[in-house]
């Protein structure tokens, strides 16, 4: 299950839990022989559940809106993008550097040798 299904599930449990505790009497006056209000309950958490889907779909809507999407990939570029060519060219150059020095410490013991004999 991808995190989004899981953290939907998660809410709608939330949402539940939440619908069938406001439902019940704390101090306990109810009659316990009188029948209960399940379509009441039922349509609260229908309508709680609708209130919940049309605020995540309207999130959901401004985020995917030209406006809100150009936002994200302006702040994506700026916080990572800029200067990649230029960080790029200096993270090849010192490992470029850094593979030559190991290269070149390398070198003398299987060409040429110990050093001892020179």
């Amino acid at each position: 299950m991808s995190v989004p299904r899981v953290l939907l599930c998660f809410c709608l449990l939330v949402l539940a839990c939440t619908v069938v505790g406001q439902d019940e009497d704390p101090e306990g006056t109810l009659d316990p022989l009188a029948p209960r209000q399940e379509g009441n309950r039922l349509s609260q958490m229908q309508s709680k559940l609708k209130e919940l889907m049309t605020k995540t779909r309207n999130k959901w809507e401004s985020f995917w809106s030209p406006e809100g999407f150009q936002g994200f990939v302006q702040t994506y570029y700026d916080d990572h993008l800029r200067g990649l060519g230029t960080r790029t060219r200096a993270w090849f150059r010192s490992s470029k550097d850094t593979l030559l020095d190991k290269a070149h410490s390398l070198c003398p013991q299987l060409l040429c040798g110990p050093k001892d004999l020179d």
